[in-house]
């Protein structure tokens, strides 16, 4: 008898520890379940194409109306074009146009910046500016940071912008003169620097 009753007794407390067992894996696999659905590791729906606006100074001239926002930012790299031109009795470098290609976030190609301060998506819409107002960079050894009121032609990314800053510049500056011997000569400077594109509002007028 006292055999029997220390079986079922066994038979019990195995029975306890299964059910024990059981229970913690259960909550385990739930705590698992929770961290992959989480808000963290998704992420919130468009704030990946969120754009900032830059950072500007109290007294900055390139400020946006207050109307406008930010909808699109692409880097530029490329070149700023300059011809010796004689000018008030010397010859200094007289900008011409700048050639540049524009790249997304991810460093992927998707335009050109060029004459006339255009800018050309591979969608096929275009932006044909001119300069509103600027900033000097704060390297003097860098391009004036531009706020550009732009007409936009063509369905697309650039369709509906209104206005264009370029900043963040590098470099693109020409040296301060050239001589007779230049006359006429292109001169090439490398650049680099950001532009931020804007659109109305909603439910501002365009």
């Amino acid at each position: 008898m006292a055999n029997l009753g220390l079986n079922t007794m066994n038979v019990a407390l195995n029975h306890t520890r299964n059910r024990i067992g059981l229970t913690i894996i259960a909550v385990m696999l739930s705590a698992c379940a929770s961290v992959g659905s989480g808000p963290s590791a998704t992420g919130g729906p468009g704030k990946a194409g969120a754009v900032t606006p830059p950072s500007l100074g109290l007294f900055s001239s390139i400020k946006v109306p207050s109307d406008r926002e930010p909808t699109l930012q692409l880097s530029a790299q490329g070149v700023q074009i300059f011809r010796c031109e004689k000018r008030d009795g010397g010859f200094a470098w007289v900008f011409r146009q700048p050639e540049a290609q524009l790249s997304d976030a991810s460093g992927k190609p998707v335009g050109r910046h060029g004459a006339s301060f255009s800018f050309e998506h591979n969608d096929g819409s275009r932006l044909v500016a001119s300069v509103a107002a600027y900033d000097e960079a704060p390297n003097a050894a860098d391009l004036r940071w531009l706020l550009l009121t732009t007409r936009s032609y063509g369905k697309g990314v650039f369709d509906g912008v209104t206005h264009v800053q370029r900043v963040n510049t590098r470099g693109g500056m020409p040296p301060g003169k050239c001589d007779a011997a230049q006359a006429n000569q292109l001169l090439r400077v490398d650049f680099s620097g950001d532009f931020v594109f804007y659109r109305a509002r909603s439910g501002a007028a365009g």
